[in-house]
C-alpha cells in the first residue's frame, strides 16, 4: 500500500527547505524538484519507501490560491446563469473567455444527478 506524505516548501533565501517531522527528515534544494529529490532519499536513507508531495506556502501563494478559487466560483456562477438564459456553449465560452470544454465540464458538473443523500453524484 502506498503512502502519500504531503510536506509544506517555504523559501528561505536562495533555497527551499521542508520537513517531514514524522519521520525526522529535513530536506532543502534550490529548486523544488531538488528539495523533493532530497527530501526522497533521506526517507529511503530511513527505509521509509512513500509518494511525496510539496506544496509551496508562502502568503503570495496563499492569496494567489484564494484568488484561484473566488475565480472558479464566480466563472461556475456565471456559466450557469447564462445557461439558465438559454445561453450557447459557445457564446458562453466567448463571454468568460474559457474555453468550450471547460464550459461544458462546468455545465455537466452542474447537472450531475443528485444521490440519496442529496448531494451531487460527481464520478
Amino acid at each position: 500500500m502506498s503512502t502519500t506524505i504531503e510536506c509544506h516548501a517555504r523559501r528561505h533565501d536562495d533555497m527551499w527547505t521542508a520537513s517531514v517531522p514524522q519521520h525526522s527528515v529535513y530536506g532543502s534544494g534550490r529548486t523544488l524538484k531538488a528539495l523533493h529529490d532530497d527530501l526522497v532519499h533521506g526517507l529511503v536513507l530511513l527505509g521509509v519507501t512513500v509518494h511525496v508531495t510539496i506544496t509551496p506556502v508562502s502568503p503570495e501563494l496563499d492569496r494567489l490560491r484564494r484568488a484561484e478559487t473566488a475565480y472558479d466560483t464566480a466563472l461556475a456562477e456565471a456559466v450557469a446563469a447564462l445557461a439558465t438564459k438559454g445561453s450557447t456553449v459557445r457564446d458562453t465560452a466567448e463571454a468568460t473567455g474559457v474555453p468550450i470544454a471547460r464550459v461544458t465540464a462546468l455545465q455537466a458538473r452542474r447537472s450531475a444527478p443528485f444521490t440519496r443523500t442529496g448531494r451531487k453524484h460527481t464520478p
